[in-house]
C-alpha cells in the first residue's frame, strides 16, 4: 500500500490480492493516514487506486464502504478497476452508491 497527496488528495494504491488477512494488516495504517489526511481540510478526497489488485474480498468492500462513509459521496472514488473486479462492485450494488471507475475508463494522469 503506498499513498500519495495532492492538495486535498489523498492517493491510496494497493497491489495485488486484498484478502482478509491482508486487509486485517492494513486496516489500521489506512485509517490512521485517512483520518489525520482529512483533519482540517474542508474538501478533502481519498483516491482507492486499485490499478495492480486482482483479488478483493468482502473484508475489502468492509474498508471501502468504512471510508465512503467517513469522506462521503463526492470525496470518496475508487479507480483502474479491472473488469473483474467492477464486477464485484457492482454485484455487491458498492458501483451504485461509490465513484468506481473500471481501468479501461479511467482518464490518464499525465
Amino acid at each position: 500500500m503506498n499513498f500519495s497527496e495532492t492538495n486535498d488528495t489523498l492517493h491510496c494504491s494497493f497491489t495485488e490480492r486484498l484478502d482478509g488477512v491482508v486487509c486485517s494488516t492494513i486496516e489500521s495504517e489506512l485509517s490512521r493516514r485517512a483520518t489525520t489526511f482529512k483533519n482540517g481540510r474542508e474538501n478533502s478526497r481519498l483516491i482507492f487506486d486499485l490499478r495492480n489488485v486482482i483479488f478483493i474480498s468482502s473484508a475489502f468492500l468492509r474498508l471501502c464502504l468504512m471510508h465512503y462513509k467517513a469522506f462521503g459521496k463526492n470525496g470518496f472514488s475508487i479507480t483502474n478497476v479491472s473488469e473483474e473486479i467492477h464486477k464485484v462492485f457492482h454485484i455487491s450494488g458498492f458501483a451504485e452508491i461509490m465513484h468506481v471507475t473500471r481501468a479501461d475508463q479511467a482518464p490518464e494522469l499525465a
